[in-house]
């Protein structure tokens, strides 16, 4: 009862960060785009990549940060807790001195050559080079503090960690509004950024001394031994990291690249930005089913220190399940109501923005839903699984981008990435049948099935209105519109849910017993008949 108190805890407070996080990226992005344009969003998004890359010279160090913390905690072995962030600490410090010292010149050179090959103006080469040069600067410093922010983690302290990232993304909002109406254009987002990166490591570190007062760091207590246990754990991780950035990030970089073969180089900029815009409201669904998983790994970490492998596997079973509940009606209301959620938020002519968005956010149900088993496998230290899987992704992801790049064209790219995430979860969910006790095609049927038959007919409305809404445009039209699909989806689904297996009484138990149902209205009477009880 206590782990399923602490996992619903988390998983509340997760939610509520992610619904602000969603929020401000949703009023943000629409100044952003008001201020410097989509082609300079474009010039903006590719620095994601670039971080991206960079970030895998680092062995994958920081990943088993909030696993060993969690084990330690639980033995109480503080001697030990405090080698893995001194270790964390001394070895970023001494990568970031390095990377920025070898990279910041090469990336001078590295810039004017690929600037001159695809016909970037001066002003815009300059700008691409400020932002990579500085933001690797920024992405050494921030990768000092992990060790820190992985106390709240481990010690599932997301209340904190929440509380200081609410903090961070205030400094952000105010810096960049600031920097952008003071005419800075691309350049703004980047202070903005180290603005709000400043004020959430000192917060942290902070924060991670007050949770942990045991807590020592030292060069003196940087331990051989424990960077052995990171790096074994991390350089695995690292493997679905790669494929994580080929899937989430590299797309960006394949569109200019193909607009720029095309002899149009002056289009790439802003068909990245259009990309990213799809994309990105991509990302912001998928970050609210996301966070049912971001309590598990500290407690699968929990229960493996304590050989509780049963309830390892109903871990596995019911998170999974509850994913599916969530993701499922999430990713198909969006699909659907794509077109008046574009217009809505940019305003007219991001059709094709809308496209993006609907074939990435149906191939994130493959990447949301198979969370709850990673978050478990990762929880007993089997990082070569997930190492693994993430090249399974990757493979795939490259071979059909290809493929369909040279067959179809353009909108092979987006397609590719959804199927390789399809591709990864029958891997995964494969292999790791024999320990829970389930194959993937069971696994769909006791997932997926049902979600996806309630939600199909909810999905009418939501067409509807898009169809409406594209011969009627106009902010507050859409928006109203906007409003009007979500209620009918809602009331659709609703009502069908219910009617179906999905859930049982133990379901019905177990919600009730970690979840404030008294204060959410209806909710313990629609559990009790979606549970047949």
């Amino acid at each position: 009862m206590s782990v399923r108190s602490t996992i619903a805890r988390n998983t509340f407070y997760n939610a509520a960060g992610r619904l602000w996080e969603f929020a401000a990226g949703i009023v943000l992005m629409r100044i952003i785009v008001e201020y410097i344009g989509v082609g300079e969003l474009g010039l903006w998004a590719l620095v994601g990549p670039f971080i991206g890359y960079v970030a895998l010279l680092d062995i994958g160090i920081g990943s088993g940060f909030s696993k060993y913390i969690a084990e330690h905690a639980a033995r109480d072995e503080h001697r030990a807790l405090s080698e893995v962030v001194s270790t964390g600490f001394y070895y970023y410090l001494l990568f970031g001195a390095v990377i920025v010292a070898i990279g910041w010149p090469l990336l001078g050179l590295g810039i004017d050559a690929v600037a001159h090959w695809a016909g970037l103006a001066a002003t815009s080469r300059n700008d691409l080079r400020f932002l990579f040069q500085w933001g690797l600067v920024l992405f050494a410093a921030s990768n000092c503090i992990t060790a820190f922010t992985a106390i709240q983690t481990g010690l599932q302290r997301m209340g904190v960690t929440n509380a200081l990232s609410f903090m961070a993304s205030v400094v952000k909002i105010v810096g960049t509004v600031y920097f952008l109406a003071r005419g800075q254009g691309v350049r703004g987002l980047l202070y903005a950024e180290g603005l709000s990166t400043g004020t959430f490591a000192l917060a942290s570190v902070v924060a991670a001394f007050c949770l942990r007062p045991s807590l020592r760091v030292s060069p003196r207590l940087v331990s051989w031994p424990a960077f052995r246990r990171l790096f074994g754990f991390g350089w695995r991780t690292q493997i679905a990291h790669l494929s994580n950035l080929v899937m989430f990030q590299t797309d960006k970089v394949v569109v200019g690249g193909y607009y720029s073969l095309l002899g149009v180089p002056a289009v790439a900029r802003a068909q990245i930005g259009f990309y990213e815009l799809g994309v990105n409201m991509a990302n912001k669904m998928r970050q609210g089913p996301i966070v049912l998983t971001s309590a598990l790994l500290p407690a699968a970490s929990d229960l493996h220190a304590r050989n509780e492998h049963d309830r390892l596997k109903e871990l596995y079973l019911r998170s999974t399940k509850y994913l599916a509940l969530v993701t499922v009606p999430a990713a198909l209301f969006t699909a659907a109501a794509a077109g008046i959620i574009m217009r809505a938020w940019m305003g007219e002519g991001f059709d094709r923005s809308a496209w993006i968005l609907r074939i990435i956010v149906v191939g994130y149900i493959a990447n949301v839903v198979p969370g709850a088993g990673v978050s478990v496998v990762l929880g007993q230290g089997r990082s070569g699984i997930i190492m693994k899987a993430g090249l399974v992704s990757m493979c795939s992801n490259l071979l059909l981008t290809i493929g369909l790049v040279l067959t179809i064209g353009f909108w092979g790219i987006p397609i590719a990435t959804a199927t390789s995430m399809i591709i990864s979860w029958a891997w995964f969910a494969h292999v790791v049948r024999d320990d829970f006790d389930v194959g993937f095609g069971s696994l769909l049927r006791r997932t997926l099935l049902w979600p996806v038959l309630a939600a199909a007919p909810a999905v009418i409305p939501c067409v509807l209105f898009d169809r409406w809404g594209a011969v009627h445009p106009g902010f507050l039209t859409n928006l109203t519109l906007l409003a009007a699909a979500a209620c009918a989806f809602a009331l659709v689904y609703a009502l069908i849910m219910p009617r179906t297996p999905f859930m049982d009484s133990e379901d019905l138990r177990l919600l009730d017993s970690t979840l404030p149902l008294d204060r959410i209205p209806m909710a313990r009477a629609w559990l009790r008949r979606a549970a047949h009880v």
